[in-house]
C-alpha cells in the first residue's frame, strides 16, 4: 500500500528544483552582485559585547531615526540636493539608494539575531512553519512592491522634504485599506521570518519594529509632511497675491482695458 505524498514530499520533488534551476540560471549574472553584498555585510561590526537581540532592536530604531533625521536634514540644509553635483544623479533616487542600504543593514543584524534563535518558540510543524512564513513573507514583499507602484520612488522615500509634493493625497492602491502600507508590508515580512524559524526572538523584534513605525508615523513623519504641505500652501497663497496687478479705473472719457491678472508659472 503506497503511502500518499506528504508537503514536505512536494516541495523537495517539485519547488526546490525549480528554485535550484532558476538560482543557477541566473547565478553567473547575479554572482558578482552577491560576492560585493557579502563582502559588505563580512565588513559590518558584530559587537559581540551586547546580546545579538538587543543589537537587532537598536538597529531597527536606528534606521527610522535615520531616515527621519536625514529628511529634517535634506529639508532645512538640501545637504543631498547639493550631493547629487556631485554624484550627477537626481538628489530623491541618491536618497532613495542610501534608505536601501541602512534598511539592508538592519536586515543584517535582525536575520542574525533570529537565525541564532531558531525553534525557541515552536507552535507549528516544520513544513507548516515555512508555509505560512513564505507566505507572509511573500504577502509582505508584494505589499511594498504595490505601494511603490502607487507612490513611485519619490513619494516612497521622502521625496517631499525634496519638495517633490504631491497634489492630492494618495487614496488608491493599498491606500485603500491601509494608512502606511509600507509599514504593514515590512512588518508582515519580519512577522513571516520569525514563524518560519520558530524564534521568539524574532516575535519580539516584531512586535519592536511596529511600535517603532508606529510611533513614527503618528509623532514625526506626519507632522513633518504636514508642516511641509502647510509651508508650500502659504507660498503659494503669498504667490497668487504678490503677482495679482491692482485694476485702476480710468476716467470715462479715457476708459482703459482693466490689465489681465497674472500668476506665477509655478502655481498650477
Amino acid at each position: 500500500m503506497s503511502v500518499p505524498p506528504t508537503l514536505h514530499d512536494y516541495v523537495d520533488d517539485y519547488v526546490t528544483p525549480a528554485i535550484d534551476a532558476f538560482r543557477f540560471g541566473i547565478a553567473p549574472v547575479l554572482r558578482p552582485v552577491f560576492e560585493l553584498a557579502q563582502s559588505a555585510e563580512e565588513a559590518l561590526p558584530n559587537f559581540d559585547f551586547a546580546p545579538v537581540a538587543a543589537v537587532a532592536a537598536i538597529a531597527i530604531v536606528a534606521h527610522v531615526a535615520n531616515y527621519n533625521a536625514t529628511a529634517q536634514l535634506e529639508h532645512y540644509t538640501r545637504i543631498f540636493t547639493k550631493a547629487r553635483l556631485i554624484f550627477r544623479s537626481p538628489a530623491v533616487y541618491l536618497y532613495a539608494v542610501y534608505l536601501i542600504v541602512s534598511a539592508l543593514v538592519r536586515d543584517h543584524y535582525v536575520m542574525r539575531a533570529i537565525e541564532g534563535d531558531v525553534n525557541s518558540y515552536v507552535l507549528f510543524t516544520y513544513d507548516m512553519a515555512h508555509l505560512i512564513g513564505n507566505a507572509l513573507i511573500g504577502s509582505g514583499i508584494a505589499l511594498n512592491i504595490w505601494t511603490l507602484k502607487a507612490l513611485g520612488v519619490k513619494g516612497m522615500y521622502n521625496g517631499d522634504s525634496f519638495g517633490h509634493l504631491m497634489s492630492a493625497p494618495v487614496t488608491d492602491g493599498p491606500y485603500t485599506f491601509f494608512s502606511d502600507p509600507q509599514y504593514v508590508g515590512t512588518t508582515l515580512a519580519l512577522l513571516g521570518y520569525a514563524v518560519k524559524f520558530q524564534s521568539v526572538t524574532g516575535y519580539a523584534l516584531t512586535a519592536v519594529l511596529y511600535a517603532t513605525f508606529w510611533i513614527s508615523a503618528k509623532f514625526i513623519e506626519t507632522p513633518h509632511m504636514l508642516e511641509l504641505y502647510k509651508n508650500a500652501g502659504k507660498k503659494t497663497t503669498v504667490t497668487k497675491k504678490a503677482t495679482v496687478t491692482p485694476v485702476v479705473e480710468a476716467p470715462a472719457a479715457t476708459a482703459a482695458k482693466p490689465k489681465t491678472v497674472r500668476r506665477s508659472r509655478h502655481v498650477e
